[in-house]
Order: C-alpha cells, then sequence, then structure tokens
C-alpha cells in the first residue's frame, strides 16, 4: 500500500510523500527518491544562476529542468508582503490530452489539507463550540477503549497513540470500492491497539485527523464537507477548491497524478482510501491558496490570539517540546519562524511554507511523485531570503 498521506512528519502522506510517515506527515521519508536524475539538474541550475540575474530571472532558471510540454509538472507561487510576486505553471496538468498547469489547476494537496481540518477546529472553538482537552471518546463513543485520556488536543498535535489501520483498510477496499471514515472508526471500534498512552510523545497520523473529522462533524452538528465549504472555502472565495470525500465529487480542471515509469511516466490509479478526509482529500489551486495565505495573515478566520494558541508546540510526555502544531510542523530557519506542511499522494505533492512573521509564502504544488519539493521550496527562499536572511 502506498504511504500514508505524506508527509514531512511522518506523512509520508498517505503516501502522500514525505517522508514522515503516513498520509501526511506522513512520513517524511526520503523525501521523493525517485527523482534524484531530475534534482541533479535542479541543483546544476541553482548553481549557475544563484549569483547573477534578478530575481525572477534566477527563479525561471531554477525552473526551468521542470518546463515540458511532454510531462506533468509544478506549480509555483510565492507571495511576499502580500502580493504574488511569482507564479508560474510548469508542465501539464493531463499529459494524455495535452493540457498545461495553470493557475486554476486544481491538485490533491494529500496531508497539506490538515491546515484546514485545523481551521475548522479553532473556529469551533473560538465559538465555544469545542474545547480542545475533551476526551475524544465523548464525540466518539466508539472509541471509548482507547480510553478517557485522548483528547481532541491530542489528535490535532499528532499525540493520540492511535494504530493504523491503512493496510486493513486497503486490502478490505469498503462496500462501494472506497472507504470512507465511518469505515474507518467501524474499523478502530473493534480492532488496533494503542501504539503509546495520550500525549508521550509525537507520531505522525493520518488516522488521527480522521477522527478528528468526524469529531469536528459531531461539535457543530453537520457534515465535515459541509463545514469547510461552508466556513472556511466560501467565505474566502475559494471557488476552485473542493473536497473529494467521495471518487464522484467533480474537481473543476482537476491535474492527474502521475509516477515515473521508464523513460515517462504513467497515470496514477484510483485506490480505496482517495476519499478518507480530515487528513487529506482536498483539491485546490494556487489562486484559491492565496486567498488563504492572505486570510491567515489578516486573522479572517480566527483572532490572532486562537491562531497563536493553536501554533505553541505541544509538551510531550518527557517534557520535551514537539515541533507540530495544529496542522503545521513549527521550525526556526535563517533566524525566522517558519511553518511548513509537506503532502504526497499517488503522484500528487504539495509543500506549503510561510515566514508569518516576515509576510513571506512558497506554494508549491505537482502531479508528479519524483521532485523533491522541500529541496525546492528551501532553494526559493534562498533566492528571496539571501545568506543573511532578509527577506
Amino acid at each position: 500500500m502506498p504511504e500514508p498521506r505524506d508527509d514531512q512528519g511522518r506523512s509520508p502522506e498517505r503516501g502522500r510523500s514525505i517522508s514522515v510517515d503516513p498520509k501526511g506527515q506522513r512520513s517524511a521519508r526520503s523525501r521523493f527518491a525517485p527523482g534524484t536524475a531530475r534534482l541533479s539538474a535542479l541543483a546544476a541550475s541553482f548553481l549557475l544562476v544563484s549569483c547573477t540575474g534578478d530575481l525572477r530571472e534566477r527563479l525561471d532558471a531554477l525552473l526551468a529542468p521542470l518546463r515540458s510540454d511532454r510531462a506533468p509538472g509544478v506549480a509555483v507561487m510565492v507571495i511576499r508582503d502580500g502580493a504574488v510576486v511569482y507564479s508560474a505553471g510548469l508542465g501539464l496538468a493531463d499529459v494524455e490530452r495535452g493540457i498545461p498547469i495553470g493557475p486554476r489547476t486544481a491538485f490533491d494537496i494529500a496531508s497539506v489539507s490538515k491546515q484546514f481540518t485545523a481551521m475548522l477546529a479553532m473556529i469551533l472553538r473560538q465559538e465555544d463550540r469545542l474545547d480542545y482537552d475533551t476526551p475524544v471518546a465523548r464525540f466518539l463513543p466508539d472509541l471509548s477503549r482507547f480510553g478517557e485520556t485522548m483528547t481532541v488536543r491530542h489528535l490535532l498535535t499528532h499525540t493520540s497513540g492511535l494504530p493504523d489501520y491503512y493496510d486493513a483498510l486497503a486490502r478490505a477496499g469498503g462496500p462501494r470500492g472506497f472507504v470512507s471514515n465511518h469505515d474507518a472508526l467501524a474499523y478502530l471500534a473493534r480492532q488496533g491497539d494503542a501504539v503509546f498512552p495520550p500525549g508521550e510523545r509525537f507520531q505522525y497520523s493520518d488516522v488521527g485527523y480522521e477522527m478528528l473529522a468526524l469529531v469536528l462533524e459531531k461539535a457543530a452538528g453537520e457534515p465535515f464537507g459541509d463545514l469547510l465549504r461552508r466556513r472556511i472555502f466560501e467565505p474566502l472565495g475559494m471557488r476552485d477548491t473542493r473536497l473529494r470525500d467521495r471518487p464522484d465529487v467533480p474537481v473543476p480542471n482537476r491535474a492527474r497524478g502521475y509516477a515515473p515509469l521508464g523513460q515517462g511516466f504513467a497515470p496514477s490509479p484510483d485506490h480505496p482510501l482517495d476519499c478518507l478526509v480530515g487528513s487529506g482529500a482536498v483539491n485546490t489551486t494556487l489562486d484559491d491558496l492565496d486567498r488563504c495565505d492572505q486570510a491567515l495573515a489578516a486573522d479572517r478566520l480566527v483572532r490572532r490570539a486562537t491562531l497563536d494558541d493553536a501554533l505553541r508546540p505541544m509538551r510531550l510526555g518527557d517534557g520535551t517540546l514537539s515541533a507540530y502544531a495544529f496542522g503545521w510542523f513549527l521550525k526556526r530557519d535563517l533566524w525566522h519562524r517558519r511553518l511548513e506542511h509537506p503532502g504526497s499522494w499517488l503522484g500528487y505533492q504539495a509543500f506549503i511554507v510561510r515566514y508569518p512573521d516576515d509576510r513571506f509564502t512558497v506554494v508549491l504544488l505537482a502531479n508528479r511523485s519524483d521532485v523533491d519539493l522541500a529541496v525546492l521550496a528551501d532553494r526559493i527562499v534562498r533566492l528571496y531570503a539571501g545568506p543573511f536572511g532578509t527577506f
């Protein structure tokens, strides 16, 4: 089975890449090993242009190896001081039909979807409809066998200790040919043992965010997809963004995901776990992610105090601090506060890095699995920030 959604934390992200571990952080594995040859071309390109030309020309040169009219590619956006200063689509959204990638091409962003799940939790918390420290079993009695000490906060911070179920669910496939979050809950109600006591340590968990989606449904009294649409997508004008919680959900201008095959690429097949939500399944575009970034900077969805509280590191059982908050990995880079999250799932990848205090963001979306977006994001950051971290 594919890696868990992604990501950097573990996230390999439903495979989603990363290397994290499953699906989202999913593993922060060796972040995309397949692209070694292509990455060497990117590295050479970077060395050639690092000292010459203006920023746009240098970034064009860095990305040149990804330009193609015969292969899938990457969508790139750089936001500085609230304005998009660079946006480009490289390669094809659909190789078979020759459709190029553009600013309204929709990509499955895999584990990067977690930022929207976490934002819903913040919205409900601000409205006093959710307490992060409420036991999960009060919302989901089927999980009572994991005890009363596992809280909503543990789900949000990948410290719940819930077991993985991807291999088992992928084999089962579900009665409809795809697996829903309720199918996953039914599995956990009867199978799997806790990996560790809640709060003891960090272990990237797509499972935790899938259970979190069900908790939010219970707290708000409406389906998770409706919550996302009504409380986040519509207020921000994210008109091209969809939650693909069923295989038949139409996603306008959706790119196909591809994996390397021989000298070319093959479309990634559908998978029984494609439609698990909370941990992934959001499909969105550069334009809509620009709207989201502006909303975060302007505190449009929640108050600054609510966001700051959610972005505090979790203290673990041994007294150390986790490097993950609500939907974001927490880092320091170039002496600046940095938030990031990777995602990867069956030919799709996403990587967003934000320097909130400097109002600088890089967004990378891909429909190919062989490019290391984390490395590419860092190189873009260095182009703009320079060796001394001056954005």
